[in-house]
């Protein structure tokens, strides 16, 4: 048999026949025949091919269906090349899918050019619904979980199974009911589980033929064949899937994660902003509270001026109708009332030696020497020596109510002069800590204008630094950047509180800004003893500092990086004892964030 597949019909059929005959000669003794014998051995040759010619011809008539004759039209028949060459594309196609539908899909349009099914449906493991269902989806189909019976056995029993098998079989009794139950509903004449390693993947259904027979040997070896390759590419197709879905979760996760470490950020932030600011809050109180006062007291001057004003209004009536005295009068309330510079400061020794005098010329003049004194006085402190001639010719007339009106209208003046002085600190302090202490934590950057920022961060920080510092602002005019202010509002005062605990609050400390192409760079520039070269890579860790216990948490520096990098600037350290500077270099306009950056908003 083996022969003739190999060699073909004809040849194989000469060489059977030569092998028979061959086994004839060999088995006689040439040597012990007489010369008659030799005839009949030579004439039986011809004998011998006509039984192999038969024995041909018999298999090919009555053998089984494995028999030569099939072997051999196995190698003749179109029909079976057909089918090999439609296997090798049906394989191609598996390889090129990985979609487990679309291998379902595959296998069900291959099916007819091996079988003649009436039915065939897959039910195919769904990891997402936890259960196996069919393919193609219908309504009112039955699904099947992982724990029926049936298909916890038939993962141990990995062949092909005919329905009616589980009726005639008794070693196959003890599943009987399930197979039948799953047959039923299935509507499944062949059953062709889907295996892997033990794990079944799905379950190829198939119903009875169309031409009523039964699948033969062929057929079943056709679906061998097929169920291997479909096997192999569902496997990878649900891997792939499965893969596929991990790899989304997890950018998920990712995308998820990375909003948490944002959001952590943010409140760490945060958490370090108002940790400066409660450090600040007895400064800006004490800020707030000194111009307060101002007030205060400037309006208790203010009800006691305006008491005297109502209280003497008809001594001043009467004192009005001297035309000469109201004119005196009239020349000195306005030049005391009129805003002018400032002029230089006298020494004391001058104040004593004018105020002397002044208060003998007007005891000359007849003017008591305490009101002289007082008088005196009272136009060295208003520095208003051009105006003393009118202020004395009132007095030398008498008219001391005129004098007492000049002091009250210059106190008054006074008074309203520190309310709005004190009142434009107190906006300035209230201005500088909201626009240092907002809230805004998007992610959206603006044009903002950094030395507007820095400086409301000084004044923040006045209290600390009126003390013993000298801060030198070295600003030169530069162009908006695009960045977020509330958050380099964070470095700024990071920077600058560290530089005054590096000094001790004695020192100096050196603001720069300037720009360069388009680059903006702020440095930060100490006195004091310097960083440690040991140290220098180590100061951005979190929670590393060189500070005394209380004094800081040590994520400052490391906070100032993250905001400084999250602008896709740089920040560098120079440092050596008596000068250390941070420098801090943005980018006029960093990449964006996000697709909603807004870059008209206005900065707070």
């Amino acid at each position: 048999m083996k022969i003739i597949r190999k060699f073909g019909p004809i040849f194989g059929l000469v060489l059977a026949a030569f092998l028979l005959q061959s086994a004839l000669i060999f088995g006689l003794d040439f040597r012990s025949l007489d010369p008659d014998r030799t005839v009949v051995l030579l004439i039986s040759l011809p004998f011998t091919t006509l039984a192999a010619v038969f024995v041909w011809i018999w298999f090919n008539e009555f053998g089984p269906a494995w028999n030569l004759s099939s072997a051999l039209s196995k190698l003749t028949d179109q029909e079976y090349v057909k089918y090999l060459s439609s296997l090798d594309k049906f394989k191609s196609d598996l390889i090129a899918t990985n979609i487990t539908e679309s291998v379902c899909d595959k296998i069900l349009k291959f099916l007819p050019s091996i079988i003649n099914a009436s039915r065939a449906k897959i039910y195919l493991w769904r990891e997402d619904l936890g259960k196996f269902s069919p393919y193609p989806r219908e309504t009112g189909e039955d699904h099947f979980y992982i724990f029926d019976p049936f298909l916890l056995w038939i993962t141990e029993h990995d062949k092909i199974f005919y329905s009616e098998e589980f009726v005639d079989n008794v070693k196959l009794q003890q599943i009987k009911e399930h197979a039948l139950s799953f047959a039923a509903k299935t509507k499944a004449d062949l059953l062709v589980p889907f295996i892997l390693n033990k794990s079944l993947l799905g379950m190829l259904v198939l119903g009875p033929k169309n031409d009523g027979r039964r699948y033969n040997a062929s057929e079943l070896e056709k679906l061998n064949e097929m169920r291997s390759v479909s096997v192999m590419s569902l496997s990878n197709s649900i891997f792939y899937e499965r893969l596929i879905e991990l790899t989304e979760t997890l950018e998920e996760k990712v995308r998820h994660r990375t909003q948490e470490l944002e959001s952590a950020q943010s409140q760490l932030i945060m958490s370090e902003k108002m940790a400066s600011l409660g450090t600040m809050v007895a400064g800006i109180a004490h800020e707030i509270n000194t111009p307060a006062g101002v007030i205060n007291g400037s309006a208790d001057n203010l009800e006691s001026n305006m008491n005297y004003i109502v209280k003497n209004v008809f001594e001043i009536v009467r004192f009005a109708r001297n035309k000469k005295l109201r004119k005196s009068f009239e020349v000195a309330l306005l030049h005391i009332l009129r805003d002018r510079k400032k002029s230089q400061a006298m020494e004391s020794k001058d104040k004593f030696r004018i105020k002397r005098e002044l208060k003998e010329e007007m005891v000359e003049m007849g003017i008591e020497v305490s009101l002289a004194g007082e008088v005196a006085s009272f136009i060295i402190e208003n520095d208003i020596m051009e105006v003393r001639k009118y202020i004395l010719e009132i007095l030398a007339q008498g008219a001391k109510p005129g004098y007492e009106m000049l002091k009250h209208a210059s106190n008054t003046n006074r008074n309203i002069k520190n309310i709005k002085y004190s009142i434009k600190n107190i906006v300035r302090i209230v201005k500088a800590l909201k626009y240092y202490s907002h809230l805004d934590q998007s992610k959206s950057f603006t044009s903002a204008d950094l030395i507007e920022g820095i400086e409301n961060t000084l004044v923040i920080m006045n209290n600390q630094l009126k003390y013993g510092v000298e801060v030198k602002k070295n600003f030169s005019t530069i162009p908006k950047v695009v960045c977020n202010p509330d958050e380099l509002n964070q470095v700024w005062t990071n920077l600058i509180q560290n530089a005054n605990q590096a000094i001790r609050g004695q020192g100096t400390i050196e603001l720069s800004v300037y720009s360069i192409g388009d680059t903006v760079t702020i440095e930060v520039q100490d006195d004091g003893p310097g960083i440690d070269s040991s140290i220098k890579d180590r100061i951005w860790d979190p929670f590393f500092t060189t500070k005394d216990q209380g004094e800081g948490s040590g994520l400052g520096l490391g906070i100032v990086k993250g905001i400084v990098e999250k602008h896709k600037g740089k920040i560098t350290v120079e440092s050596a004892p008596g000068k250390t500077i941070f420098k801090v270099e943005l980018p006029l306009r960093p990449p964006q964030p996000n697709a909603e950056t807004n870059l008209e908003k206005p900065a707070v």
